[in-house]
């Protein structure tokens, strides 16, 4: 295959400026954002958004090349995002007490200071305003943000989903103790101000780590769940569960998915770490059964809701360990076309690799949202037998250094 070189134009990175291609002065590229640049979150904010697009696709052949069987493939222009700004649906921030005011927002590196990002351009304006009413509010009713360098407060983390289809926000509070005090309070005076506010959630996280869901979630006004059209699927989402962040680029993944994979009807097809389903219920329609595989089991109930609510009969959904639900199931899945894996970024478990070579299916594809993680689980397909058909990077967090990408493999 052709090999291609990546060269980014020249920065000045004080001033966010990217010199034209053709020479021409001009003039710096102001960046859409109040908070920059002292917010971490929109490393490419600076940049115009063509040259976003390069910056990702050569980090995707940058990834490549550190292996010697990928420095030949081929790695097309980045498919861009149909939204630029306003995009992210799903936004989680840390609460924290600033002085007499609350910030809601990301760590600063290396610190225990949050940088307040309420008014993120990237977030749809609804979300900003519910988001900012949130905070007044909190601190009127005297809730107190968690501080884990003493142990001290309540609010750890906010968290909001999007629905582009109906235009609806769902906002999740999680809190280091059982009862968040005035935690019902804030919900309804959310859900009177905004009647956009679907429901208002209480995620509850005892542990005193960083990891931000716990196990339990309770109801504090409203419904829990919040429903999401992409294509012509209708998906709900309940708190904790994985959702795309950018349902419109989602939706031109799924495409160039079903696009890969050529159904005919006959196939059998597994999804691995399939979450609520969107693949499984995308690719359903064309095949003849398919399988979904995910180790959280909320997620995985959800994925049989909503084949129920799409009417889509052909697919089952498991709960559980990758690579042990394959071993499971492995007489089941004796006679796969089509397997297709979306794991999170760490890539795939070793096991879980060994897995999907023992099943010898002679289609795979592969989503990513990490090309370091992709690069090194390519090799190791490459040298089970597997040759990479396509490859196509997509801009599924716009004004950042994330990339996903979607690979065709083939034995």
């Amino acid at each position: 295959m052709e090999k291609r070189f990546f060269k980014p134009r020249p920065q000045n990175a004080r001033h966010g400026r990217v010199e034209p291609a053709d020479g021409a002065d001009r003039g710096p590229y102001q960046a859409p954002c109040r908070h920059y640049p002292n917010c971490i979150g929109c490393p490419f904010i600076d940049l115009p958004y063509p040259e976003q697009l390069v910056r990702k696709r050569a980090l995707v052949g940058a990834a490549f090349g550190k292996f010697p069987t990928l420095q030949e493939v081929s790695i097309p222009e980045v498919m861009p995002s149909p939204r630029r700004l306003g995009y992210r649906a799903r936004v989680k921030l840390v609460v924290r007490k600033s002085g007499g005011a609350i910030a809601t927002g990301l760590y600063v590196p290396q610190t225990h200071r949050v940088m307040d990002i309420s008014s993120c351009p990237v977030h749809p304006r609804r979300v900003n305003q519910v988001l900012e009413y949130l905070k007044f509010r909190a601190l009127e009713l005297g809730i107190v943000p968690y501080d884990e360098r003493d142990d001290s407060g309540d609010l750890r983390y906010v968290d909001f989903r999007y629905s582009f289809a109906r235009q609806e926000v769902s906002v999740t509070l999680i809190s280091r103790h059982p009862v968040l005090p005035e935690g019902e309070m804030l919900a309804r005076a959310l859900q009177r101000k905004f009647s956009f506010v679907t429901g208002v959630i209480l995620n509850i996280n005892e542990n005193r780590g960083n990891v931000i869901w716990g196990a339990v979630n309770r109801m504090l006004s409203g419904r829990e769940t919040l429903l999401e059209q992409i294509g012509g699927l209708k998906l709900v989402y309940p708190a904790g569960v994985f959702s795309q962040s950018n349902p419109n680029t989602a939706q031109k993944l799924y495409d160039h998915v079903i696009e890969l994979a050529q159904l005919t009807g006959k196939e059998s097809v597994l999804d691995l770490y399939c979450g609520v389903g969107p693949i499984s219920l995308n690719l359903a329609p064309g095949a003849r059964q398919v399988w979904g595989i995910d180790d959280n089991e909320a997620g995985i109930t959800t994925a049989k809701q909503n084949a129920r609510r799409n009417g889509v009969g052909n697919s089952r959904f498991f709960a559980g360990d990758a690579a042990a639900m394959v071993q499971e199931l492995r007489g089941q899945l004796s006679s796969l076309d089509l397997i297709v894996v979306n794991p999170p970024r760490k890539g795939l478990q070793a096991a879980s690799l060994a897995a999907v070579l023992e099943l010898h299916a002679s289609k795979l594809i592969y989503v990513s949202c990490e090309p370091s993680s992709l690069a090194r689980d390519l090799e190791k397909l490459l040298q089970g037998g597997y040759h990479i058909q396509s490859v196509q990077p997509f801009d599924m967090f716009p004004q950042t250094a994330e990339v996903e990408t979607v690979v065709a493999l083939q034995l």
